[in-house]
C-alpha cells in the first residue's frame, strides 16, 4: 500500500520541489533589479554628467593587458554562474511542468503507476523521427523552449552576456555556448529525472521520436540568432528616436519573447537588456536628455553599434578547414526491398587530418504510404570517418563511411480498441487509467549492424556555416525484414546545414 501511493505522488513531488527550489533559492539571491537606477556604461553609451555614472573609477594604461581590456570589457569578467542558471533553469521546467499537469488530464492521471519502471520503459521506447506533436508544438513551441535555455545560459555568462549580432567570433563563440547549454538541458526536459518521460511518461502515450531532441537546441538557436538580429536593426535604432516607455518596453518585449522570458526567470523586467540604458525612472530622464541634445547635434546617439577593435596592424588568421562540424540534416530514404521513409538526423565530426575527419551521426525517419493504422519507422546510430579533399574551398566534395546499427519498428494500431479505451478513460473519470500505446497497438521490432557509404558536397556560406547540399548513400542494414518492411537495402539523399568551429 505504502509502495503504490509513493508511487503516486513521487512525480508531482519532483515538479513540485523543482519549482520551489528555483524560485525560493532565485528569490532569496537575485533581488529584482532595481530598474529606475539600472545604468550601464558601455562603449555605445557616452559619458554624461550623471552621478550614477560619474562615480565610476576611469583608469587609462598603455599596457598589453590594459589593451586587451579595452579591445575585450569582459575578458576578465567573473565565471560562469552556474547555480543560477541552474536555478533558473529549473524553475523554467518547473513552469513547463506546472502547466502540462495543470491542462493535460492523461499526464495527471500518469502520476499512477511504477514510477521508476515507467520511466525506463519511456526512455527504451525512443525511435523514429516524428513525436506525434503538432507542427506548431514541434518546430514552434520547442525551438522557443530551446531559445529560453539559451538566453537563461548568457545571462549568467558574465564574458558573454553583452553580446549582440555583428560581434563577429564573440558573437559565435557565445551562440555554440548557449547552444550546449540548451542542448544539456532541453535533454533532460525530454528524458532527464525531471522530465516528460520521468512525469507523465509521454513516450509510453505518444509517439517516441527524436525530433525534440535534435530541434529544440538547434531551432531554439537560429530563434535566438532572430532575436538578435531584430534587436540590432530594429529595437536599438528606436530607442535612438523616442524614449516613450510603453513604446520601448513592448518592443523588447515582442520583438525578443524568449529573452523576456528568461529575464522573468532571473526575476529581472522582461524588458531588460544587458548594458542598455534603462527604460523608466532615472534612466528615462537622462534617455529624453540625451535625445533632446542629439536632436539639437550637441550630442551623440544613444545606441550606435562599434564593431569590436582590433590592434593595429593586428591581422588575425583562421585555418580553413573547420576543426569541428555540427550538422542537422533532412533525409528521404528509399528501401530497395519496398518502402521508403523521410526524417532527420544530428551529426557532429572532429578534424583529425586536413583531408580526414571522424563523423558520429544520430537519425530517425517515419516509413510514408504505411496502410491504415499502421506506421513504421527506422532509428540509424553510427560513426565513420569523412574525405574531404579540398576542405579549405568554398566548394568542398566529400566520401565517408560509416558503421553501427540500425532498428526498425512496424507498430499496427487498433483505433476502434484506442477509441473505446479513451471513452471508457473519460477523462479521468471513468474506472481505468489513461491508456498506453501498449494497450491498443502491437510492435515487431528488429535490431541489426548497418553500415552506410556515399559522398557529396558542402559549400561555405562564410566562416561559420555551409550548406551540405546533397549526400547520397548506401545503406546495408543486417536486419530480417519486419513485416513488409524491407531494410536491408537502401539509399538515402540528405541536406543539411552545418555549423563550422575553428575557421573564425
Amino acid at each position: 500500500m505504502l509502495t503504490r501511493y509513493l508511487n503516486r505522488v513521487l512525480p508531482a513531488v519532483m515538479v513540485v520541489l523543482v519549482f520551489l527550489w528555483g524560485s525560493a533559492s532565485l528569490a532569496t539571491q537575485i533581488p529584482p533589479l532595481p530598474d529606475d537606477l539600472y545604468i550601464y556604461t558601455i562603449p555605445t553609451l557616452p559619458l554624461r554628467e550623471n552621478p550614477a555614472l560619474s562615480a565610476l573609477p576611469v583608469k587609462r594604461s598603455d599596457s598589453p593587458a590594459q589593451h586587451d581590456a579595452d579591445l575585450d570589457p569582459d575578458a576578465n569578467a567573473a565565471p560562469f554562474q552556474w547555480k543560477n542558471a541552474l536555478r533558473e533553469s529549473f524553475l523554467f521546467t518547473g513552469f513547463m511542468h506546472g502547466y502540462r499537469l495543470a491542462t493535460e488530464s492523461q499526464t495527471r492521471d500518469a502520476l499512477n503507476g511504477h514510477w521508476w519502471r515507467n520511466y525506463r520503459h519511456s526512455i527504451g521506447e525512443l525511435r523514429g523521427w516524428d513525436d506525434g506533436d503538432t507542427f506548431m508544438t514541434s518546430y514552434i513551441a520547442h525551438p522557443f523552449e530551446g531559445a529560453i535555455f539559451g538566453y537563461i545560459e548568457q545571462q549568467n555568462d558574465p564574458r558573454y552576456s553583452r553580446v549582440m549580432w555583428g560581434d563577429g567570433r564573440k558573437y559565435w563563440i557565445a551562440r555554440l555556448r548557449t547552444l550546449a547549454f540548451s542542448a544539456a538541458l532541453s535533454t533532460q526536459w525530454t528524458l532527464g529525472p525531471a522530465s516528460e518521460a520521468s512525469i507523465g511518461n509521454v513516450q509510453l502515450r505518444d509517439s517516441p521520436g527524436f525530433v525534440d531532441l535534435v530541434g529544440t537546441p538547434i531551432f531554439g538557436t537560429m530563434v535566438m540568432i532572430a532575436e538578435d538580429i531584430a534587436d540590432r536593426y530594429l529595437v536599438a535604432p528606436l530607442e535612438n528616436r523616442t524614449a516613450n516607455r510603453p513604446v520601448l518596453a513592448f518592443s523588447r518585449m515582442f520583438l525578443s519573447p524568449t529573452r523576456s522570458f528568461a529575464n522573468l526567470m532571473a526575476f529581472k523586467y522582461p524588458w531588460h537588456r544587458e548594458g542598455r540604458l534603462g527604460i523608466s525612472g532615472e534612466n528615462n530622464k537622462l534617455r529624453r536628455e540625451m535625445l533632446r541634445d542629439y536632436a539639437e547635434g550637441t550630442g551623440p546617439k544613444i545606441f550606435e553599434f562599434t564593431p569590436p577593435k582590433k590592434r593595429s596592424g593586428e591581422v588575425t588568421t583562421y585555418r580553413l578547414e573547420s576543426s569541428i562540424e555540427l550538422e542537422s540534416s533532412a533525409h528521404y530514404e528509399t528501401f530497395l526491398g519496398g518502402g521508403s521513409c523521410i526524417g532527420g538526423g544530428g551529426s557532429g565530426a572532429v578534424r583529425i587530418k586536413p583531408s580526414w575527419q571522424l563523423i558520429a551521426e544520430v537519425s530517425g525517419c517515419l516509413v510514408i504510404n504505411m496502410p491504415k493504422e499502421q506506421s513504421g519507422d527506422s532509428t540509424m546510430y553510427q560513426i565513420g570517418t569523412r574525405w574531404t579533399p579540398r576542405a579549405a574551398r568554398r566548394v568542398s566534395p566529400f566520401l565517408q563511411m560509416m558503421a553501427g546499427g540500425r532498428r526498425i519498428t512496424h507498430e499496427i494500431d487498433d483505433d476502434a480498441k484506442r477509441d473505446a479505451l479513451l471513452k471508457e478513460w473519460n477523462n479521468g473519470a471513468g474506472p481505468i487509467h489513461y491508456p498506453k500505446r501498449e494497450d491498443w497497438s502491437v510492435e515487431h521490432q528488429q535490431n541489426g549492424l548497418a553500415l552506410s557509404a556515399g559522398g557529396g558536397v558542402d559549400i561555405a556560406l562564410g566562416r561559420a556555416f555551409a550548406w551540405r547540399v546533397g549526400n547520397l548513400e548506401y545503406t546495408r542494414s543486417w536486419l530480417g525484414d519486419v513485416d513488409q518492411l524491407h531494410a536491408e537495402n537502401g539509399l538515402r539523399l540528405s541536406s543539411s546545414l552545418v555549423l563550422r568551429i575553428g575557421t573564425w
